[in-house]
Parts: C-alpha cells; structure tokens; sequence
C-alpha cells in the first residue's frame, strides 16, 4: 500500500462560503470519510460543512471514489454546503436505523427507503457549545441535536457498521468526560465515562474495527483502551509526555497509533498494553524537559490506511509524513503544506485528503501494491482470533513473534524460508487445535530495510479551497 502518491489532476475546484467570526479561531480543516467511501465531508470555516457525495445507486467503494473524484462522472456528484449556528469542531459519518430518523427525514424519506435497506447515513458535527448537531449529508438538513456535554465537543465517532452492536456514537469533550449515544433510539444518552482527570480535557476518541475496544486521549497525556462490552478501562497506556491530539486504531485489531504535542507518534499493541515503536518528528528527540515546551514540531493529526502498514501524521512544521510501520528513522514520504492541520485516509486506504487552516483540501492517489501474504495471512488472524487464544497454541515461537509485530519499528525480520523449515512449520501449524490458524499462517521471508533518503510528494498541485 501507498507505494507512490500522485496528486489527483481531475479535480473540479469547490468553494465553501467564506465567513466573518466575531472571535480569533485557530482554524483546522476537519475531515471524514463515510464506511463506504461513498461521501466525504469537511469543515473549513469553523460555521461551514462541505459535503461531497456520489448521487448514483451504484455504492460499491471505487465506483463511489470514481464518481466523488473524476470529471468524467460530474453528474454523479453532488456538493451540498451545511451550515451551522455554532463553530463545529468534530465531524464523522455512521450509520444508524432508517426506523429512528424516518419521521425526521421529511422529504428524502422515499429516497431512503428506496436506496438504504433499513439504514441511514448520518452526519454528526460536535461543536463549540457543548451540543452535537445531526445531519441527513443527502439532503443537508438538519435532524436533531444531542445535549449532555458541558463544554466544546473536541471529537466524535460512530461505532464501526461491521461491529455486533446497536449504532453508537462516543463523544469526548473539554468537560473531561466521554458520552454514549444511542443512534438506534433516536440519539439517547446512556452512558458517561469518566477515566480522565477531571480538569482535563479529553481531545480524541476512537473505535476499534470490531467495535470490542474504544481509545481516548486527552491533555493528562493518557490514552486510555476502553473494553465496550462493560465500558470499563482495558489498559492506560502511559509513554507520551504532552497532550494526545489523536488516536487511531488498524484495521487488524492489534495496532492502535496516537501522535501528540511532544512531537512523537507512538505505535502500542493495546491487547497488551505496551507501545512498538516511537516515531519522532523532530531529530534528535528532545528531552523530557522540552517535551513540554513550545516548538515548531507538534503533532496534530494521524490517518492509519488500510493496509495497517501505513501511518500519515501532519506536524506544526509544514510537513505531512507517510510513515512505513517497519520504520522508525526515516518517513516513507514527505510532503510540505502550508499551515496543514489535518490528514485522512480513505477506508480502503487508496486515496488521502490533506487539509490546512485555511480551509483548503488537497486530495491525493495513493498508489495500492501487492502484500506479503504474510501480512495478509496475519491480519486475517488477528481479526478472528485474540492473541491469548494465540499463545496457547503449539506454534513456533518465530511465528509468536511475528504475529506480535516483532519487526515493527525496527525494519528488518527474516523468517528461514528453507523447503525443509516450511514443511515443518506447516506440519506444526497443521496439529493446532484452531485449524484456521494452520491454513493462513506460511512463514514468508520478508527482506532487510535500507535507508533511503527521504522522497518528496510532487509539488505540483491544484485545490479544493
């Protein structure tokens, strides 16, 4: 994945209205991608949501991407401009039951139920007021709002559409609490965590893909696993020594990566509770001392791609860096934007926007390369088996290893990939109690990491703005 990035030619320029505020706003462009890539949407000044949508029944992700993206399939796209009564801090999409919101949906109900199959597809906006506004992203028109929150709503997600679970949205405020909402029963609050400190402000939040776990960070420099079916603390993961600005799981239910203001992203096994790799912004490392100290390198936002092997962080120095999880040292990709403030992947991980504090985007291919198998046969194991289950199986310890992430952070791992040790480990797989674990699990030689000089994004580029 993401082997090469190529700015996209094809896009039309779109505008969002410009506003007058009567207070100073340190703006950040606010970025989400719907589950199915069918819709992306972005808050660039602060009252404002841009919402680009395919207009067509054909919701398959690259017909969805080709129709938001080309102008050969501008009759497909729609923009609509959402505006708001407060400043919007946070947006996500997700999903919810077309029988909570059928009587507020008003004219596009037909539409709904025509195309939906029982779901809508919801926009939330978390603003500066406390409230959390919903919105139909079809139509633009407003829903209902959601009040619990005694301050700015700093980040909200929508529980995973694959998860085994009832629609929910978590929210994480300045009031230094975390909230649950139900949004199959019409946005019902049913649940206030409270792990942080309580004068602290809780900054972001996240779900795992299988919706089992929750993430939150704040400016106590904690991040916090939270285990969903009792909504009690899993682990607190202590490492980073400023404010978590962000926090994002993989899609491999193994890897969790949060970036903050003391200019590192850490990269943590959050089953175990312990962190992988660091990787710095600024070289060398600073101290401790100055970790908390004003620099030109904070971390302000992170996007995992798909295939769990790519991180893109944005940094107070102008630049936005596609880290390889193999390595530490040395980002894959760098590209300088000014004033940028915001990075996402889309969910199949072949496009990502860039956005800045003038409420530009900036979208780009990233171009998909073929994977290890043995990547792949870990990712699919990890997604069906927890890694308790893992270590009571017969199964060699340079496998343990690996499917532990052993080579993260540290670019080189080198399985013996000899006829004789393959047979081997095939036969021992093979007498595992899990008999799924046997047939995807093939040990793979992956090579040895070289230090490359760092690559730049091409410069040449034209903007939503």
């Amino acid at each position: 994945m993401a082997t090469n990035t190529n700015f996209l030619h094809e896009l039309l320029e779109i505008s969002s209205p410009q506003g007058q505020f009567p207070f100073d706003i340190d703006f950040r462009t606010l970025i989400a991608f719907a589950p199915n890539d069918s819709a992306v949407a972005w808050a660039s000044q602060g009252y404002f949501i841009t919402v680009v949508l395919n207009h067509s029944t054909d919701n398959t992700s690259q017909n969805c991407k080709r129709a938001l993206f080309s102008k050969e399939n501008l009759s497909r796209r729609r923009v609509i401009i959402v505006e708001s009564n407060a400043a919007v801090l946070s947006i996500a999409f997700g999903y919810a039951s077309l029988s909570s919101f059928i009587f507020l949906l008003g004219s596009a109900r037909n539409e709904m139920k025509k195309n939906d199959q029982g779901s809508v597809l919801l926009l939330a906006a978390g603003m500066d007021d406390g409230s959390i506004r919903i919105y139909c992203p079809k139509t633009g028109s407003f829903l209902m709002q959601l009040l619990d929150h005694r301050s700015n709503v700093c980040d909200i997600k929508f529980s995973p559409s694959t998860a085994s679970m009832r629609s929910t949205l978590l929210s994480c405020s300045r009031d230094s609490t975390l909230k649950l909402w139900d949004m199959d029963d019409q946005g019902n609050m049913f649940r206030t965590l409270e792990g942080h400190g309580k004068r602290e402000i809780v900054t972001c939040c996240s779900w795992s893909f299988d919706g089992k776990y929750a993430a939150s960070g704040g400016t106590d420099t904690m991040l916090i696993i939270w285990e969903t079916a009792r909504w009690t603390p899993f682990h607190y993961l202590r490492s980073h020594r400023n404010t978590i600005t962000c926090c994002e799981f993989a899609a491999d239910n193994t890897l969790i990566a949060s970036c903050s203001m003391d200019t590192s992203l850490i990269l943590w096994n959050y089953h175990f509770g312990y962190p992988l790799a660091y990787f710095w912004h600024r070289i060398p490392a600073p101290q401790t001392v100055f970790q908390f100290s004003l620099n030109r390198h904070h971390v302000r936002d992170l996007s995992f791609s798909a295939d769990c092997q790519h991180m893109a962080t944005v940094c107070d120095d102008g630049n936005v860096r596609i880290w390889s999880i193999n390595n530490v040292t040395c980002p894959k990709y760098i590209k300088t934007v000014q004033d940028c403030s915001s990075v996402a992947y889309s969910n199949d991980g072949s496009i990502f926007i860039i956005g800045d504090k003038k409420g530009s985007v900036q979208i780009y291919s990233a171009r998909l390369s073929v994977l290890k198998l043995a990547f792949l046969a870990r990712k699919i194991v990890l997604q069906n088996y927890t890694e308790n289950d893992l270590m009571k199986e017969n199964i060699p310890d340079v496998l343990k290893n690996y499917l532990h992430y052993s080579e993260v952070g540290i670019g080189h791992y080198a399985i013996n990939s000899s006829a004789s040790r393959t047979a081997s480990f095939i036969r021992l797989l093979r007498g595992s109690t899990q008999p799924g674990v046997a047939r995807c699990l093939l040990p793979i030689s992956m090579p040895s990491a070289r230090l490359h000089a760092m690559p730049r994004l091409p410069n040449t580029s034209s903007q939503f703005g």
